[in-house]
């Protein structure tokens, strides 16, 4: 478990405000949420600037771009405290952290006039993704009459495998099986070979005639040697089923292993290079809509596989983000290596796919996580975790942790009171009536009050005098006005009670704005406040913009059913703008507002 991060002096953090507590666990994808400015992007760019030995920060992601700061960052993991800056970088040592971030760049050309002036133009790049390092091609290092001959006078047994070495499946499978060779170079297993290899030089006959005469039981002592079983997927590639088949099969390949093994190891490497690189394009043909053909390419000069993008105004933001996502991951994955920890940072490249291409990223994202328990997956993100719900990143597998410190913090009564709605038990008429009731005078604009409250039954937390006349509406004024304000309060406010107070204002101004009896009725009997609000449209009532999009905020008290979870909805509060259109809304003007604005 990861538990606190701190970063200096790189980018948006300074010497203070840079410890972040965080609880990030390895078998959920964490998404750690904060709003625009917070510094998540800095955070990206300090694990980014981790080198192997050290960390190394370019003058513009300083901060403040100050040369004479010393950078540095670190870690809290399973208890134990890790640093880098620049002499040293433990954090390495422990896990690896490896960055997806959005890869469009500026690129800066100049153009002469005239020979006396130049201008200059900027165009929006996608940087290259560099996957892997390729392999060097193995020249041609199987012949069969050299097995034939090592063999002896029976060598003919054996067959031709030369179109084997042509099969990148087969070869790259026999890197992974290297181990098992290796245990017959010992002299007690080699020795089972040989008693195979002299029992077959007795036989009589034609080749054909000895492959069919051989018994099984030649094999006995060999097939029950633990290593040897180990082989059999391997030996039986190709629908290889008799006993001579899988030893004739093993014979040369383990000859090879012996005598020519780094060659037989770099002809298997570059046959997983080369299964990969083309399954690689096929995948990037599938999620490739641009029709630029974008695929994989290899460049000789660096060595390297690499994905080069069209300019950035070729393709869609979409497009770009789920190419290049996938692209990264990919680099990724090709670099994992067993019994290593490695943390895994995409910095909101979620934030702008589509949900098709939300699902694709997804997908791609689980097929690594599903086979790896040492990868902290982190998602920064200024989205809410529920944005991130599919058939992958279930509500089990997420782990929403928000970053921004803020002081307001919803009531307990507050959220009884909420989850005390929805804990109604619909299909039964009386608590579906209750359930209306509730919801017409207390969670919507009412003029006229009601009290329920002798049928409301104790519960921790719960204020039944709430479910009084404008009791409950007195408590959310005050919170507003501690909303509203400027002072020390200002940020100690309810943000439940006030998503309540802000649906009271939104909806007494339209159902002040309407001219009859029957209208305001109709306005107060319609169910959810944006039919409310179209409702009065249709009347001829032209309701504020800003009514529209705070419900954008309000909709946030609507639902609570565990009253010990938290939505997000003090981000959009703490917003800035949005909290002046709430003022604006209000008419605020500094002095207290009061209960009429709600009631």
């Amino acid at each position: 478990m990861i538990t606190n991060i701190t970063i200096s002096n790189i980018k948006g953090y300074g010497i203070t405000d840079n410890s972040i507590d965080v609880n990030i666990d390895p078998s959920r994808v964490n998404i750690l949420v904060a709003p625009n400015g917070f510094g998540k992007s800095s955070m990206a760019m300090a694990f980014k600037s981790l080198k192997k030995t050290k960390l190394e920060v370019e003058v513009d992601a300083l901060h403040n771009q100050d040369e004479t700061l010393q950078p540095s960052v670190s870690i809290c993991l399973d208890g134990n405290t890790y640093i880098a800056n620049s002499i040293k970088n433990d954090i390495s040592k422990e896990i690896t952290p490896y960055v997806i971030n959005c890869k469009l760049d500026v690129k800066a050309t100049s153009q002469n006039i005239h020979g006396r002036y130049s201008i200059s133009k900027g165009s929006l790049i996608i940087g290259d993704v560099e996957i892997c390092s390729i392999p060097a091609k193995q020249p041609k290092f199987y012949k069969y009459s050299e097995l034939t001959h090592c063999f002896g006078a029976k060598g003919m047994v054996l067959t031709n495998i030369e179109p084997l070495f042509g099969d990148n499946m087969f070869v790259g499978l026999i890197q992974d099986y290297a181990q098992f060779f290796e245990k017959f170079k010992a002299q007690k297993r080699q020795a089972l070979v040989d008693e195979v290899v002299a029992k077959i030089k007795q036989e009589k006959g034609t080749i054909s005639e000895i492959r069919k005469s051989i018994a099984d039981n030649v094999f006995s002592n060999l097939e029950a040697e633990s290593n040897y079983m180990s082989l059999d997927e391997l030996l039986s590639y190709g629908d290889r089923s008799s006993h001579i088949d899988k030893f004739d099969l093993f014979y040369q390949l383990f000859y090879l292993y012996k005598y020519k093994k780094d060659e037989l190891m770099k002809a298997s490497r570059r046959a997983v290079y080369n299964g990969f690189k083309l399954r690689f394009d096929e995948n990037l043909h599938l999620l490739d809509t641009t029709l630029k053909g974008i695929h994989s390419s290899e460049n000789k000069s660096t060595n390297k596989l690499m994905v080069t993008f069209p300019e950035a105004k070729r393709i869609s933001n979409g497009q770009r983000d789920l190419l290049t996502f996938v692209s990264q991951l990919t680099e990724f994955k090709t670099n994992l290596k067993e019994g290593k920890k490695y943390l895994l940072i995409i910095d909101e490249v979620f934030d702008y796919l589509d949900d098709a291409n939300m699902i694709a990223a997804q997908y791609y994202l689980s097929s690594i996580l599903k086979d790896n328990s040492d990868i902290y997956v982190v998602l920064l993100t200024h989205l809410n975790p529920v944005y991130f719900r599919s058939y992958v990143f279930n509500k089990k597998l997420q782990n929403p942790q928000y970053l921004l410190n803020v002081q307001a913090k919803s009531s307990d009564a507050m959220k009884a009171f909420i989850t005390f709605r929805e804990g109604l038990n619909r299909t039964d008429e009386s608590q579906d009536t209750l359930y209306g009731n509730l919801s017409r005078y207390f969670f919507h604009y009412e003029s006229s009050t009601t009290d329920l409250s002798a049928g409301i039954s104790a519960k921790p937390n719960l204020r039944t005098n709430w479910f009084k006349g404008i009791n409950l509406k007195t408590y959310v004024l005050g919170e507003l006005n501690k909303y509203l304000g400027d002072d020390a309060t200002a940020k100690t406010y309810d943000p439940y009670a006030v998503c309540l107070g802000i649906r009271y204002r939104v909806e007494k101004i339209a159902y002040d704005l309407l001219d009859t009896v029957e209208q305001k009725e109709t306005f107060v009997s319609t169910k959810k406040t944006d039919k409310k609000l179209e409702y009065a449209e249709t009347q001829g009532v032209v309701v504020p913009n800003a009514c529209f999009f705070l419900s954008l905020i309000h909709n946030d008290a609507d639902h609570l059913k565990d009253p010990n979870a938290e939505k997000p909805c003090v981000y959009k509060l703490d917003h800035p703008i949005l909290k002046n259109v709430v003022r604006i809304l209000f008419k605020y003007n500094g002095s207290p507002i009061v209960i009429n604005c709600i009631h």
